[in-house]
């Protein structure tokens, strides 16, 4: 598994990227559910499941992994803008 993730391929970035916000995602709805809170009440939340890419990512920057740093970049732009839409469309968040 560790020799996986050394290497610079567009999978390790797509496993690393969805993997990680998946994780997140899947761990805080557990969490909520556990509480007695209903997911839908607390999208805002979600976005911290952005900040693990974001460090993977800077990791993959330091070490010089060109093709696993673009596809996390890719993954990350792919995925925060329906997230984002989500978050319109549900008046959680508005523009004044």
């Amino acid at each position: 598994m560790k020799h996986f993730f050394q290497q610079d391929t567009i999978a390790v970035g797509l496993v690393a990227g969805l993997g990680s916000i998946a994780l997140l995602a899947l761990l805080l709805t557990a969490a909520l559910l556990v509480a007695g809170e209903a997911p839908t009440d607390h999208l805002t939340w979600y976005a911290g499941c952005f900040v693990a890419p974001l460090l993977i990512m800077r990791y993959y920057i330091k070490q010089q992994k060109a093709t696993v740093a673009k596809t996390l970049m890719t993954v990350l732009f792919l995925t925060f803008i329906p997230f984002m839409f989500i978050l319109f469309r549900t008046h959680s968040i508005t523009l004044k």
